[in-house]
């Protein structure tokens, strides 16, 4: 049984339990989150607005959340070096947390726990790898991989499409678009745009500080320049924009991608069938009738609307939906799994 800690209880951190508990090989023994209230965090875990209530709901006792399946030692530290990870036997921690401040913090950790995950994409100086399972999990290296990123939503979608066109065509350029459902760190109402990765930080971006449920929020967007560490053949090759739209869950990406070749609907249609059944449970593909709320909960890195799948010469035009928030933690659980028994 492969020994987690996670710091960081926010959506990532609840989603990532959610899937580890689920899963034989791993569990979730210690937890650490600035929130002060421990009945807070056990209610948090519950009920979800999103997913819906637990299977089975977790107890308080003391400092520990507990259910007949998970026994949870819950810590306060801002500091994740004043955690007592090694009192709980971690084997593997994951930050969630999205502070940047932590990435000065990890090699510190080196004595007490075997890896450390990264659900973001930083600086490649502060971590040894990225990588994204179903696209380039095999660069795995056990001796020298301590800090791992596991990139971020957007490119865990993204990624292993552009994967799956590279393994027959060479790519010139490209052009994507988001659709992303407002994050926590936005407002309700019109107010400052704060930062979610440096607490306290006002951003200078003005027009994220505009009410979240009530407008469209043009933005730019990272996701190119992640994917572009993983799949570096389109590096330089793509201009890409975001929208944060109204909604809880599910995000799109819209992209347009030109090839060296020109290219007909069934042949990249079969492309995508056969990748999808080759690499089972990293893409999948509608042909029906669905709108966002059909992916809520969806374990796909992403799913390609057959619908909207369009070429003309040389150029691709696709849309695929993904569950930004249960998607991506299915395949950071994945990675961990991988990366457990390699």
């Amino acid at each position: 049984m492969i020994r987690i800690g996670i710091n960081g209880f926010g959506r990532i951190g609840r989603v990532l339990t959610r899937i580890i508990q689920s899963r034989n090989n791993l569990d979730v023994v210690a937890i650490n989150d600035i929130n002060p209230d421990i009945n807070n965090i056990a209610y948090l875990y519950n009920y979800d607005t999103t997913y819906g209530k637990n299977d089975e709901l977790v107890n308080v006792k003391e400092d520990i959340i507990f259910n007949t399946n998970l026994n949870i030692k819950i810590h306060h530290q801002k500091n994740l070096l004043d955690v007592p990870w090694d009192e709980s036997g971690i084997d593997i921690l994951i930050d969630s947390s999205g502070i940047s401040e932590n990435l000065k913090s990890y090699r510190n950790l080196s004595d007490t726990i075997d890896r450390v995950i990264i659900t973001n994409s930083p600086d490649p100086k502060f971590i040894d790898n990225e990588m994204i399972y179903g696209v380039n999990h095999h660069n795995f290296d056990r001796e020298k991989d301590f800090i791992i990123s596991s990139s971020i939503c957007d490119a865990t979608a993204i990624s292993p499409i552009l994967k799956c066109i590279l393994e027959k065509y060479e790519i010139e350029n490209g052009f994507l678009t988001t659709l992303h459902p407002w994050l926590g760190y936005q407002n309700l109402l019109d107010g400052p745009s704060k930062s979610y990765a440096v607490p306290g930080e006002i951003y200078d971006n003005y027009a994220l500080g505009r009410s979240g449920p009530m407008t469209l929020i043009p933005k730019n967007t990272s996701a190119i320049t992640a994917t572009s560490k993983v799949v570096p053949e389109i590096r330089g090759k793509f201009i890409s924009n975001s929208f944060r739209v109204p909604t809880n869950i599910v995000s799109s990406a819209d992209m347009t991608i030109k090839i060296k070749e020109n290219i007909n609907l069934e042949l990249i249609k079969e492309i995508f069938l056969s990748f999808s059944r080759k690499f089972a449970g990293i893409i999948d593909n509608n042909f029906d009738g669905l709108v966002s709320t059909d992916f809520i909960g969806n374990e796909y890195a992403s799913t390609i609307d057959h619908r909207f799948l369009k070429v003309q010469d040389n150029y691709i035009k696709l849309i695929c939906w993904y569950d930004n928030e249960w998607g991506y933690s299915s395949k950071v659980v994945d990675l961990i799994n991988y990366i457990s028994n390699k």
